[in-house]
């Protein structure tokens, strides 16, 4: 079982493996990127069978408190990403709560889709943040 939510995360990073951005001349925003960037690196860094679950917690917390200072620092301008992120990562914690629960498998059915929904919806904000940082 965390075997599987371990391979998801993995997966999470090599999406965004590639994804970066910096510099003191570029917008806020693009400090908010890089934090998000390495809140979602920490995320997929952790190992759930010797850190537990609730790290996993803890560090996805992180990535939702990232994308909602990212959000912040850029108004309206990637709203629309910033709320599929939102969404994608309230998905995966309802999903890791319900591996401390009685239906474990039903929760690792809903994160084979659902850490799929955060790889895209990260990439796609990190994306389109990149086009006024890079």
């Amino acid at each position: 079982m965390l075997r599987r939510l371990t391979a998801a995360l993995i997966l999470l990073c090599v999406v965004l493996a590639a994804s970066g951005c910096g510099g003191s001349s570029k917008p806020a925003v693009c400090g908010k990127r890089d934090d998000l960037s390495k809140a979602v690196d920490n995320l997929v860094k952790v190992n759930p069978v010797s850190d537990g679950l609730s790290e996993v917690q803890t560090r996805l917390t992180a990535v939702q408190d990232a994308t909602t200072a990212l959000g912040k620092a850029a108004g309206d301008q990637f709203a629309p990403q910033v709320k599929a992120v939102k969404d994608s990562t309230a998905k995966v914690a309802t999903d890791v709560k319900g591996l401390t629960g009685s239906d474990k498998t039903g929760a690792l059915t809903s994160l084979a889709t659902d850490v799929p929904a955060v790889s895209t919806s990260v990439s796609d904000l990190l994306d389109a943040v990149g086009s006024v940082c890079n």
